[in-house]
C-alpha cells in the first residue's frame, strides 16, 4: 500500500461475522509502524479530508480486536475505533496470494509517550512531575476501565500510549494481544514486550490476571521519571535478573504467588532489595516512591488495583483546583467506571470542585 493507493471495502459475504463496513475511500500517506501483526498507516478519508490511522492485519484473529475496541468505545483514554473494512492484497512478487486483510480505522494522534520521553532525553531534561502525574493518572484510569470489563491489554508500554500534544490527553492503543479473561482458562505466558513483562509471565505462569498490566504501568511510571526503561534484560532470564537486582530475591511465598506450578528453586546468592528512592535516583518525591512500590511487587494480588492507584496521595496535586482545573476532564468519570467504589471512595477520587461539573460531563457525553 503506497501513498497513492486507495482502499474501498469489498462486499460482505452472507453470515460473515465482521464489523460494519465503511462506504469511504482511504488514501495512505505514510507508514507509522510495522510489526508481526501487520502495518499501521497514516491515511486520509477522501470524502471528508480527515486524517486517520489504519491498522492492516491478517484475518487469522478475525475481528477480536475490533470487538474489544467496540466494547471499550467512548472512553477518553482508549483509542477510538472509527470503523473497519476488508481489502484484498492481491498477489506478491513471489507469486503468493496476499490474502484478505482486516483494516481498522482508528483516530489519529500524532505523538506517543515513547517519543515524548525520547524528546526529554534529547534535551537532557527530566519530565516535569506534573506531567508524570497527569500521564500516569490517565493510563491507570484507562486500565481501570479495561479491567472492569474483564479484559487484559497484555502490551502496555510507552510506544502503545498515544498522546494529543494540545490537550495532553493519553490514549491506550494496540489491542492486538488483548484478551478477555475467562476463569479457569489457561493463557499463553509469553505476552507483553520484555522490558514491561511481569515476573509471573517470565516464570511461565498461564493463570495470570489483569495485574500484569499494572506491572507494565509501574514500569512506564518509573521510565517517565528516569528517562529510560527500568528493567532492560536482553532475554527472559536476564530480564528476571534485572528485576531481582531491584526488588531483591523473591521468597518461596512470592514464587508460589507468581506461578504455583513453578518447580522448587533456591535462588542463590540472596539479593537484598533496593529502596525506591535509590532506584529512582532521588529524582522523585516519597509519594512517587511509595506508589511505584505498590505497583511493582512480585505478588500479583498485592499490586494496587487501578482505582486505588488513582486515589493515592501522589495525585493530590491534580485534585487541587488551582493546578487541576485546566485538566478537569480527567475527573469526568463515567458511572460505569465507578461501579466498584463506595461513596466514600468516590469522594476521595473525585475532588469536590470537579464533582460539581454538569451531569452530561460526568456521564461522559
Amino acid at each position: 500500500m503506497d501513498a497513492a493507493s486507495r482502499h474501498a471495502p469489498r462486499k460482505r459475504k452472507a453470515g460473515e461475522e465482521l464489523p460494519e463496513l465503511q462506504s469511504r475511500t482511504y488514501t495512505a500517506q505514510r507508514v507509522l509502524g510495522k510489526g508481526s501483526f501487520g502495518v499501521v498507516y497514516q491515511a486520509q478519508i477522501l470524502e471528508t479530508g480527515e486524517i486517520v490511522a489504519i491498522k492492516s492485519i491478517r484475518m487469522q484473529d478475525k475481528d477480536r480486536e475490533v470487538q474489544l475496541l467496540k466494547e471499550l468505545d467512548g472512553h477518553p483514554n482508549i483509542v477510538c475505533l472509527r470503523g473497519a473494512f476488508l481489502s484484498d492484497e492481491g498477489t506478491s512478487a513471489a507469486g503468493q496470494a496476499g490474502g484478505t486483510k482486516l483494516n481498522l480505522v482508528l483516530e489519529f494522534l500524532s505523538d506517543t509517550l515513547h517519543r515524548i520521553i525520547k524528546h526529554y532525553n534529547q534535551l537532557q531534561k527530566k519530565m516535569e512531575l506534573h506531567y508524570v502525574r497527569l500521564y500516569l493518572f490517565q493510563l491507570v484510569r484507562g486500565l481501570g476501565f479495561i479491567h472492569g470489563r474483564g479484559i487484559v491489554h497484555c502490551d502496555i508500554k510507552p510506544q502503545n500510549l498515544l498522546m494529543d500534544g494540545k490537550t495532553q490527553t493519553l490514549k491506550i492503543c494496540d489491542f492486538g494481544t488483548a484478551k478477555r479473561m475467562i476463569f479457569g482458562e489457561t493463557q499463553r505466558p509469553y505476552v507483553c514486550s520484555r522490558y514491561y513483562r511481569a515476573p509471573e509471565l517470565i516464570l511461565g505462569a498461564t493463570n495470570y490476571t489483569t495485574s500484569v498490566d499494572l506491572w507494565s504501568a509501574g514500569c512506564v511510571f518509573a521510565e517517565m521519571i528516569l528517562g529510560q526503561p527500568l528493567f532492560t534484560g536482553n532475554d527472559g532470564i536476564k530480564q528476571l535478573v534485572e528485576i531481582i537486582k531491584v526488588l531483591g530475591t523473591p521468597s518461596p511465598v512470592e514464587l508460589t504467588a507468581m506461578n504455583p506450578n513453578y518447580p522448587d528453586y533456591d535462588f542463590t546468592p540472596k539479593v537484598a532489595a533496593y529502596t525506591w528512592d535509590k532506584v529512582l535516583r532521588g529524582w522523585a518525591p516519597q509519594q512517587a516512591c511509595e506508589l511505584v512500590g505498590h505497583m511493582l511487587t512480585y505478588d500479583p494480588a498485592a499490586r494496587l488495583p487501578p482505582l486505588h492507584v488513582l486515589m493515592h496521595p501522589f495525585f493530590l496535586e491534580l485534585r487541587q483546583a488551582e493546578t487541576g482545573m485546566k485538566h478537569r476532564d480527567i475527573f469526568n468519570f463515567r458511572e460505569d467506571e465507578l461501579w466498584w467504589l463506595t461513596a466514600k471512595e468516590r469522594e476521595q477520587l473525585i475532588p469536590r470542585w470537579a464533582a460539581q461539573q454538569p451531569a452530561d460531563a460526568q456521564n461522559g457525553r
